[in-house]
């Protein structure tokens, strides 16, 4: 359905496809697409690697227009419905899977993202040519150089593909990115054009293979995706803006190359300690970039952000060499579940790695307040390359006297004459964990990450016990982009 016929649909009383759908009919349709790509990685293990999805994140300068683009269309036309009833719209789940075996449909989508993901940029070209031919507009909310734009549509497709989270997690990853996107002023009627560009890319680049139960199947898992995020947005528009103008108070340089910022935004902006948001600079407009929120929610509703200047990083050298008291900010709104709420009473074994700091230092000064009524140990493996880049060790240790329970581990890997631990941050804290009955928050990185979360899990810490910010983990900048 194209966005003029969904206008037309308004006009008439018809309700909108996305209001009609539950979000337990969305969830269920993760839920079965989740059970089916584990069924078919245990019976297929050996056969297929894990996809490379990050392949398809950014985009080429240039998008290439294809010579025949086809026409928008409906992703699953339906009968025409009456004045008053809901739009037309697909099936709401994925057919289940068959007793005797992993569903071909499922399968399938797999096999289709493949071919996608082999295509690389492409891939990513032809998808983009599609959606600005069927709405030229849309390419006025990316910025000018389009290999800065990682696209969040193509890593969520490969998260669900490669069943990387829960339903309900993904469900929730789903929910804050459409409220996100409001900042990019997205309509509801642009989840159609997308869909409907994505569908021409997957049957463009995997041809025979994708199928009609392949493209039933991918039509059923957009649409559940795209009802949770556009209804999401909705329910945020109601009690929160899109975006916060904030002004910068103060700036710290406690390394040559770290800033710490305090921004006061133009509204209250709540978040809870461990969450993200994403910042706009004066001097690269439309260009986002994601960083952790430091510490605590603060009663004066100031945020704090820790920033590394990053080598050819647009956003990161602006912030950190460009920015001073009384600058303008943009901010998106706060995104990750990466809280301290899943550990219970449990102990605390926190990795950080650089300004991986920030989320780390928030969760526990959470925990350090909530000391009284859950009393915890707390142990902190802070890592750097040079004893001169673990800026933030005098509060750290400030924290440290202030309650007994938190024991600080500083880390370098490249510094031989720091008289402290020294290696893998992570290796170090997997080596000396005082004990698996702990959850482990790891922050840092993207590299430095995954191999924490490998060590740890070699120690027999199970998946459920450690917490990172997936969406930050699947940020790879490269040099040249906007990081």
């Amino acid at each position: 359905m194209t966005a003029t016929e969904a206008e037309r649909n308004r006009r008439r009383g018809l309700t909108p496809w996305w209001r009609v759908r539950s979000w337990g009919k969305d969830l269920d349709t993760l839920t079965r697409l989740h059970r089916a790509l584990k069924a078919l990685d245990t019976d297929d293990h050996a056969a297929h690697q894990p996809l490379s999805a990050p392949a398809l994140l950014a985009p080429p300068s240039e998008p290439a227009i294809p010579s025949d683009p086809a026409p928008p269309s409906d992703p699953a036309p339906a009968p025409e419905a009456g004045h008053g009833e809901p739009e037309p719209g697909p099936p709401d789940a994925v057919p289940e899977q068959a007793a005797a075996g992993p569903d071909p449909a499922i399968a399938a989508i797999r096999e289709t993202f493949r071919y996608v993901a082999d295509a690389g940029d492409r891939a990513v070209g032809f998808f983009y040519g599609q959606l600005f031919v069927r709405q030229p507009h849309l390419r006025q909310l990316f910025p000018p150089a389009m290999d800065e734009q990682r696209d969040r549509l193509f890593r969520s497709l490969g998260r669900i593909v490669e069943s990387l989270s829960t339903p309900d997690e993904m469900a929730a990853y789903l929910s804050q990115l459409g409220r996100d996107h409001r900042k990019y002023r997205v309509e509801p009627e642009m989840y159609e054009t997308v869909g409907a560009a994505l569908l021409a890319t997957l049957r463009a680049f995997a041809r025979d293979a994708f199928t009609s139960e392949a493209e039933e199947a991918w039509t059923q898992v957009y649409l559940a995706g795209s009802s949770l995020m556009i209804k999401a947005a909705e329910e945020d528009a109601a009690r929160s803006p899109a975006s916060w103008t904030a002004e910068v108070v103060k700036v710290d340089h406690p390394a040559d190359n770290i800033a710490v910022l305090t921004i006061a935004p133009d509204q209250p902006l709540p978040f809870v300690a461990g969450q993200h948001l994403t910042v706009q600079t004066p001097r690269w407009p439309r260009v986002w970039r994601a960083y952790s929120l430091a510490g605590m929610p603060r009663d004066d509703g100031l945020l704090t952000l820790h920033v590394k200047a990053v080598p050819g990083g647009w956003v990161s050298n602006a912030l950190v060499r460009y920015t001073a008291p009384g600058s303008e900010l943009v901010l998106g709104p706060p995104l990750g579940t990466m809280t301290l709420e899943p550990a219970g009473d449990r102990d605390l074994l926190c990795v950080a790695g650089g300004t991986g700091l920030s989320p780390i230092k928030a969760i526990i000064e959470q925990a350090v307040r909530e000391s009284a009524v859950t009393p915890r140990r707390i142990y902190l493996y802070y890592g750097a390359r040079r004893r001169h880049e673990l800026y933030d060790l005098p509060d750290l240790w400030r924290l440290e006297d202030a309650y007994g329970g938190f024991e600080l581990i500083p880390v370098t890997s490249d510094d031989p004459a720091f008289d402290g631990m020294q290696g893998n941050v992570g290796r170090v804290a997997a080596r000396y964990m005082p004990h698996t009955d702990c959850e482990a928050y790891v922050a840092g990185p993207p590299e430095m990450v995954r191999e924490t979360i490998r060590v740890l899990a070699r120690t027999g810490l199970g998946p459920e016990r450690i917490h990172f910010d997936d969406a930050l983990l699947t940020d790879q900048p490269r040099t040249g982009t906007g990081t």
